[in-house]
């Protein structure tokens, strides 16, 4: 492969801390290293009167943890209808009803609105009434779609497989600081054959397979890159909300969810698998840092403090790690020192983890194909034993692919 395939090197965790630097010089120098190629109402005789809709209650429904509330009252004419919240009782501690719809408006009226329904939690959680999301799911279509979380209205893209109708599996892919999603999502994975990157491909996994890629809020630092990686508390609503709605409009296989993220996107990821350690089969981190490991922070140029869930041994789960060397360098930390002590990390909170080394800096391992993603993917299933080995076809140290060489790390 030519090594001017690694142009694909992005700034990653890259354009940093500015607003921690205070030198307007120094800030713009920062960004120089880390970019490397994102009706009015009708008129009325007098006010609207509003009428209040019955409030929804949801019977207990044990498969999804939630349940509907019904709709509220219609409206006489002029006059807005206003649907209160559904009560619903969910099987899971914390899970209840979605909002009761509003009523239809009469002549000349506004639109009632649903009053808030209850939380709901993704699979894996327990819920918590104090830190549940609250999530409104609008049509999940192939391209562009939104989800309202606490809220917030939140942007991801998805990519369908042919077959919707049956189980499929649920991949999630997180951009690198300052790449746009669909940008990354379209050139995640290296063709050797084609000669160039390319989107995952939703029909070549072993079941259906439904890609998505989340839109961040362009966080800066302190509180992230892109991603809120200080905490998640901006961005865990968001995956809440996604995971909610895929899995209520489409069958999916809850032991067959993953993570894959490049950079901040790969922080992030780590994050995730702390906040929900019950919900991933395995996570791809490429290029990224576990800040629940405090040895990591050191590695940070610009001391911080960070906010992550402390893994359990308990817990368990499963790692496709990636790093680039010594030029695995994204402005303010090296993450090929990061990974190096990621690893006895990891092994003492009982993850496995596939180590995948390559010498092409800060990017998206080059010689790691789909088929070797997604074999990997599928030889991880929740709530299965881990495997034993490296999954088969991996480079070695024996037999490397290009500059790319894999080694295994079990679970203690």
């Amino acid at each position: 492969m030519k090594n001017n395939a690694m142009i694909r090197t992005t700034n990653g965790l890259a354009r940093s801390v500015c607003s921690r630097l205070g030198s307007a010089g120094l800030c713009s120098a920062v960004l120089v290293l880390g970019w490397m190629p994102l009706a009015c109402s009708a008129g009325m005789d007098s006010p609207p009167r509003e009428q209040t809709g019955t409030a929804g209650t949801g019977a207990a429904n044990p498969s999804s943890d939630k349940a509907a509330g019904t709709a509220g009252a219609k409206a006489p004419s002029g006059a807005a209808g206003s649907g209160t919240a559904g009560t619903g009782a969910g099987a899971t501690a914390g899970s209840g009803a979605t909002a009761g719809s509003g009523a239809t408006a009469g002549s000349g009226a506004t639109a009632g609105t649903g009053g808030a329904g209850g939380t709901v939690v993704p699979p894996g959680t327990v819920g918590d009434p104090a830190t549940d999301t609250v999530v409104v799911c609008s049509k999940i279509v192939a391209g562009e779609s939104t989800v309202m979380a606490n809220g917030v209205a939140r942007t991801f893209l998805v990519q369908l497989p042919k077959d919707t109708s049956s189980d499929a599996a649920l991949l999630f892919v997180w951009h690198g600081f300052g790449q746009a999603a669909a940008t990354f999502a379209n050139e995640v994975v290296y063709d050797p054959k084609a000669s160039k990157w390319l989107p995952f491909d939703p029909n070549a996994f072993k079941m259906p397979l439904i890609i998505v890629a989340p839109v961040d809020t362009k966080q800066l630092p302190p509180v992230g890159l892109d991603w809120d990686i200080d905490s998640g508390k901006i961005d865990f609503p968001l995956f809440d909300g996604m995971l909610q709605c895929i899995g209520e409009q489409f069958k999916i296989d809850n032991t067959r969810i993953y993570s894959f993220g490049f950079s901040a996107g790969a922080v992030f990821t780590n994050l995730l698998s702390a906040k929900y350690p019950h919900t991933f089969a395995a996570t791809i981190s490429e290029s990224g840092t576990w800040f629940n490991d405090m040895a990591e922070w050191a590695d940070v140029i610009t001391p911080s403090t960070w906010h992550w869930p402390a893994f359990d041994k308990a817990d368990k789960g499963n790692v496709l790690l990636t790093h680039g060397g010594a030029m695995d360098f994204a402005t303010i930390i090296s993450l090929e020192s990061a990974n190096a002590k990621a690893l006895p990390y990891l092994a003492m909170y009982g993850r496995t983890v596939t180590e995948c080394k390559h010498n092409f800096g800060h990017t998206l391992a080059p010689d790691l194909t789909q088929s070797m993603y997604y074999d990997f993917m599928w030889a991880h299933q929740l709530g299965q034993p881990s495997p034993s080995g490296m999954t088969a076809g991996f480079p070695t140290p024996a037999n490397p692919v290009g500059q790319t060489s894999c080694i295994f790390h079990p679970a203690p």
